[in-house]
């Protein structure tokens, strides 16, 4: 009787051990090479690792368990005039957190060089995708961040060139949508600005156009104006060379 429960005890012992092999981490991490070119998408397969390397964890959420190790978390950029790339990671390490989302510096075979975490709103409402928030322009890349409320979104964007904390930067706003911004004595009207931008060697050229003083029920805005905002880095922050419009608007 004692030999039939040690072989039970010793089986459930096995299950549980190979079971958790699939949680583990990969002690080869720096041979992971994920880099066909200079950008593209990082999968599960590919990023786990990196993500558990980065939390100390050994253990993913267990819902994204129920993914293909195919399916992408992340996307990369090849550095300017280095052998390195920057990848952006969706972190899924633990769901029940706000979104978050890994900066990480990494050499030509997947070694990490330096990391850090971007956190962002409730929900990612001024992301189009998993992916549209991190791209690159020329030589900076940049990371969207979102603001929300009730029937409210918006966009601000984290420049760099260099893998920089999240709190040393100051983000430049991007978008908003604000459908309680106005009133007419008897309803609220909602407001928005868009913006393009484009980098010089030195600034970064917000073109903005704001829309106001529309109703919910319709699709055309009373008002439409457009400006530019021009932004220089002076001491790791961005400085815009005129205020006055942009610091109006509620965002």
């Amino acid at each position: 009787m004692k030999k039939i429960s040690l072989i039970i005890f010793l089986s459930f012992f096995t299950i549980i051990f190979i079971s958790n092999q699939s949680f583990r981490k990969n002690s080869n991490i720096s041979e992971t090479n994920i880099f066909d070119n200079d950008s593209g998408y990082v999968s599960i397969k590919s990023g786990e690792n990196l993500l558990l390397e980065l939390n100390k964890n050994d253990t993913i959420d267990f819902e994204y368990k129920q993914l293909k190790q195919s399916d992408t978390i992340g996307k990369y950029y090849r550095k300017l005039n280095s052998t390195n790339y920057i990848l952006y990671l969706n972190d899924i390490t633990n769901k029940r957190l706000s979104p978050s989302q890994f900066i990480i510096e990494v050499d030509s075979k997947g070694k990490i060089i330096k990391s850090e975490r971007y956190v962002n709103g409730f929900y990612l409402c001024c992301w189009n995708n998993k992916f549209d928030g991190f791209a690159k322009i020329n030589d900076y890349f940049y990371i969207k961040s979102c603001g929300t409320g009730s029937a409210f979104c918006s966009s601000e964007l984290y420049f760099f060139k260099e893998i920089t904390p999240q709190d040393n930067l100051n983000p430049i706003i991007k978008s908003v949508f604000n459908g309680m911004c106005e009133t007419n004595g008897k309803k609220w009207l909602a407001c928005l600005l868009e913006s393009t931008f484009q980098t010089t060697e030195n600034s970064i050229i917000f073109n903005y156009e704001y829309k106001s003083g529309v109703s919910k029920n319709s699709r055309k805005y009373k008002k439409i104006e457009k400006f530019n905002v021009e932004y220089h880095l002076k001491n790791n922050v961005w400085i815009a060379n005129d205020t006055t419009r942009i610091s109006q608007i509620q965002y």
